[in-house]
């Protein structure tokens, strides 16, 4: 039974962080779209090496396209995607095969963690707009420069990662066992605590370090920032560390008193897998606004704040609490 828990753990761990990788913001996608006779086909670019070039291509194709201009257009130092799409620059487009509606733009990448943002034209040439290709959401694309992460970064955040979901899923495996009649919580503590030391380790030393090397910031978790990832990694954590801070009495052997039931406990696990399953289903690099950044945050935070209280409470209520 052991072996066959490990083998479900491994498997669920994979799944995860395939999913993670396949929904990542962060990855090229192949779009199209059509639009007055005018059909756009393109792989996108998201991110490109700092102090380097990078290239964006596509292909257009449509009646007339040697009398017309398609042309870049790219955001300006200070703009963002809310910025009014009229005022973006305008950059002619470069043509690698007329015959087969091949054009690129290349370009002089900055320093890490600097970005702009852009999306296509067809012009005529009185610079009547003919076409725009532009994401569904009607916001532009998004171009990020990044660093080069070093081996020693990357690997160990990537092992502490992948520790922190199979220590999960051990976890919620045998907190069924609580669910099920079981008393003995200790397993599921023991796996919390370890997926506790695994997240702190692969989310903040080397996390930090990640996001130094690759985007020249260091932890934008709030109260720090608004990113959605190193907010997703906080969140987790933090769960994670109520979590076995209400089971700390199966961990240490009746020198304290577990703040809950072995059946709220089982609970508590099975919720760190959903909470793990939710925050991996949400793209990586997605973002969202300041606002509801905020709020979800503290808000969960004081939740599960709440929890441990509540706990704490009734336990010193009860005899014989330590």
């Amino acid at each position: 039974m052991k072996i066959l828990r490990v083998i479900i753990a491994l498997l669920l761990t994979a799944v995860l962080l395939y999913i993670a990788r396949t929904t990542s913001r962060g990855r090229p996608e192949f779009v199209t779209h059509s639009e007055n006779g005018y059909t756009f086909e393109m792989t996108t670019v998201p991110k490109g090496p700092e102090k380097s070039m990078a290239t964006i291509q596509l292909k257009i194709t449509g009646e007339n396209l040697s009398q017309l201009k398609p042309v870049f257009r790219q955001s300006k130092f200070g703009q963002d995607e809310n910025t009014p799409l009229y005022k973006y620059s305008t950059i002619p487009l470069l043509v690698e095969d007329s015959a087969a509606g091949l054009y690129y733009i290349n370009f002089s990448t900055l320093e890490r963690g600097k970005k702009f943002f852009y999306y296509f034209e067809i012009r005529d040439h009185t610079g009547g707009r003919r076409a725009t290709f532009i994401p569904e959401s009607g916001k532009p694309w998004m171009f990020r420069f990044i660093g080069e992460v070093p081996p020693y970064v990357l690997f160990p955040h990537i092992f502490f990662m992948f520790a922190t979901v199979f220590c999960v899923v051990m976890a919620f495996l045998h907190s069924l066992k609580l669910l099920s009649g079981g008393s003995d919580a200790r397993p599921m503590a023991r796996y919390t605590f370890l997926a506790v030391v695994a997240s702190f380790l692969g989310g903040y030393p080397w996390g930090i370090a990640m996001n130094y090397f690759a985007f020249g910031g260091l932890w934008e978790g709030v109260p720090f920032g608004t990113d959605a990832t190193d907010n997703k990694t906080q969140l987790l954590f933090l769960y994670l560390v109520m979590v076995w801070l209400v089971s700390l009495g199966s961990l240490t052997k009746g020198k304290y008193r577990d703040l809950y039931s072995p059946k709220t406990l089982g609970w508590f696990g099975v919720v760190s897998f959903v909470l793990m399953i939710a925050i991996y289903l949400i793209p990586h690099s997605i973002q969202f606004s300041p606002g509801l950044t905020y709020s979800v945050c503290y808000g969960f935070i004081g939740l599960i704040a709440l929890i441990y209280v509540v706990g704490l409470i009734r336990s010193k209520r009860r005899p014989g609490t330590r």
